[in-house]
């Protein structure tokens, strides 16, 4: 069951359709559904849902110039409000071209069917059940993925799960919007993260800015002390520095974050892929920028190590729709206690820290020597779920995920960002056979809770095929 109970200021646009026709059998048609749309946008209102309703729609134009209004305006999600009937032909043609995640909804202004009071006048905005189903047989004949709620907006169960509709719209909006940016390409032969050219990428809209290591170079080479100061007295803040971190590792380290802060800037970019292996080689650089990784996950910003700017992009989505998540990978199993160590070198999301988190030193030896500041703390305790998104063979998007708790223990003898996570499925054995079957990859994002509820309708909203273990 999903944990997260907050709105959030979630935005919901509510079109309202109608069949042209009614004009002329119910001259009143356009009130009435007007009148039945704010009604329903008050109520959701009450439980901290922002609701944007379109004017009755009609017409294919007016349908299209909805869904645009509702673009700029930013919404979530788009929920289809059918009352009264209306042609999927109208309809159809703008929701398959929007790329705003959409959810049908036969709206009725009646709760209760009781025979003796219905009439025709009954029927009015209480027929819309039959557009949805004409609606989703031909949006599922299209490339449009959507999503179906039934109920009414005066029962607490429709308005929870329209809840949950709305944050999975918003993981979706927010993986849209993400601008990825990738630095240093994928890390060499590591094949199993290079999904950047696969279908369900392309259908979303989403893919990279490429910086070289040598523009990020020409970057840093830019960034003056000045620049770096502030990002120095907040390391000061933050962190407890340990003996190893003089005052030339912190500007140095500074450097690197302010430069890359100006690249993502310049981009406007929420999510970035960092290879270290090619970052550390260049003598120009000589830093994997763990420590700047750090800083703006904790800010919301989407990461992932390797150049892997795909799972970045899924770490801001869980950013945004679940306020605290963070790259991770599985390093070694307990096969004989069913847990799991999670870890990276020297990155992770400090709003996730169970203590003041350390600045230390690091080194990573390759075609040279190179000398860098990496985070060290251990993940706060609790409730928290592992996801994957990758793509099939058929080059389709795919979520696993995988529900458990940080457990209490510590790890004193190694360093940066850990924990020990004991899955709820038990036998880690038969768990990880059965993701490295369904062809999850070894990059992570781990959420704080425990959002299954949202994740399936994420995969439902985006046409992933979703796999909880």
């Amino acid at each position: 069951m999903d944990t997260i109970c907050q709105t959030d200021h979630l935005q919901i646009g509510l079109l309202l359709p109608v069949a042209d026709l009614y004009h002329r059998l119910w001259p009143d048609i356009d009130a009435a559904l007007e009148s039945l749309g704010e009604q329903v946008a008050g109520r959701l209102r009450q439980v901290g849902l922002n609701v944007q309703c379109s004017l009755p729609v009609s017409l294919p134009e007016q349908v299209a110039a909805a869904c645009d209004d509702f673009t700029a305006k930013g919404v979530d999600l788009l929920v289809v409000a059918l009352a009264p009937y209306c042609p999927s032909g109208v309809l159809s043609p703008a929701l398959a071209a929007s790329r705003l995640p959409v959810l049908l909804w036969p709206m009725q202004s009646m709760l209760r069917l009781d025979p003796q009071r219905y009439d025709a006048e009954a029927i009015k905005l209480n027929h819309g059940v039959h557009g949805v189903q004409d609606l989703a047989n031909v949006l599922g004949k299209t490339t449009k993925d959507f999503g179906v709620i039934h109920g009414h907006h005066e029962q607490a169960q429709f308005i929870r799960h329209l809840q949950l509709w709305a944050r999975a719209g918003r993981i979706i909006r927010s993986m849209q919007d993400a601008k990825p940016v990738q630095v240093g390409g994928h890390f060499e032969h590591m094949l199993d993260l290079q999904v950047g050219e696969d279908e369900f990428l392309r259908r979303m809209g989403i893919a990279p800015t490429g910086v070289s290591v040598s523009d990020f170079a020409g970057q840093l080479a830019k960034t003056t002390p000045s620049d770096a100061a502030e990002y120095v007295e907040r390391y000061r803040r933050t962190f407890e520095i340990g003996s190893s971190v003089d005052d030339c590792l912190l500007q140095k380290t500074a450097r690197g974050e302010a430069a890359l802060r100006a690249i993502l800037s310049c981009v406007g970019s929420h999510a970035c892929g960092l290879n270290f292996l090619q970052l550390c080689n260049d003598e120009r650089v000589a830093d994997g920028l763990h420590v700047a990784a750090s800083m703006l996950m904790q800010e919301g910003l989407g990461y992932a190590g390797e150049g892997d700017w795909v799972t970045a992009v899924l770490v801001r989505g869980m950013q945004q729709g679940f306020t605290v998540a963070s790259f991770s990978e599985v390093f070694s199993v307990g096969y004989a206690d069913n847990r799991l160590l999670l870890k990276h070198w020297g990155e992770g999301n400090l709003a996730i820290a169970r203590e003041r988190p350390r600045l230390l030193a690091s080194r990573f030896t390759d075609r040279g020597t190179a000398e860098f500041a990496i985070v060290d703390f251990e993940f706060e305790p609790g409730p928290a779920t592992l996801v994957n998104l990758n793509a099939t063979a058929d080059e389709m998007g795919q979520l696993v995920c995988v529900g458990g708790e940080i457990v209490e223990d510590h790890l004193p003898n190694i360093d940066g960002p850990r924990c020990v996570f004991k899955p709820d499925a038990g036998d880690v054995a038969r768990l990880l056979t059965e993701y490295a079957y369904v062809g999850g990859s070894h990059h992570l994002a781990l959420i704080r809770g425990m959002p299954t509820d949202v994740l399936e309708k994420v995969c439902r909203l985006a046409g992933w095929s979703y796999h909880r273990l």
